[in-house]
Parts: structure tokens; sequence; C-alpha cells
């Protein structure tokens, strides 16, 4: 008999660091690339956290569950979004979109 191994999750703010394939899950069948860089730096090129009318870089900060995203719209007004992560595995998070919809974030 195998022994199955569970995966633990880091904290959040260690675990989001990485590529992830996004969608909402109001509409799952559009799937987005988001990386999260150690150094606070988001690549966020389709737009599924930040929009895509944005001037690079964008920057993320996490503390406990919660998740920042800032950045400067091309008419260089800023913006800064805030997410609940509400589910924290290895392979997935799901971040809440302002009690509307849902992020949900699998590990590429």
């Amino acid at each position: 008999m195998s022994k199955i191994e569970h995966c633990v999750a880091p904290a959040f703010n260690k675990n989001i660091i990485g590529t992830w394939i996004g969608s909402y899950k109001s509409n799952p069948k559009i799937k987005q690339h988001v990386s999260f860089l150690d150094m606070g730096l988001l690549e966020d090129t389709d737009g599924l956290l930040f929009g895509n009318q944005n001037e690079s870089p964008l920057s993320w900060t996490a503390k406990g569950d919660s998740l920042k995203i800032s950045g400067i719209f091309k008419d260089k007004g800023s913006r800064i979004y805030s997410f609940a992560s509400l589910t924290n595995t290895c392979d997935s998070i799901v971040l809440e979109v302002e009690g509307v919809d849902q992020i949900v974030l699998k590990r590429k």
C-alpha cells in the first residue's frame, strides 16, 4: 500500500509567488496568465487582476489573507485593488473580487 503525501500550503504571501493560470468563477472559459515575482512585482499582461489599461510595472503586497495590487493607468490615475484570499492550497488560490465574483488561480 502506497502512502499518499498531502501538501501543506505555505503562508499566502509565500504561496502566491510564481506563475498562475487564472479565470473568473463567473466565466471559467477565459484563462489568463499572471505572475507574482518575489520582489513585489506583478506581471499581469492579460489584465486578470488590474485590467489592461495600465502602465508597467504593477506591484503587489500580501498581508495575512489579503492581497493588494497597485499601479498606474495609462491616463495616469493610480489605483489599488484589494482581494481577500478565500482558499490557499498548494496548487490553487481563490480570491474574492469585491463580493461580486471570484478569481480562481491554478499553479502553472
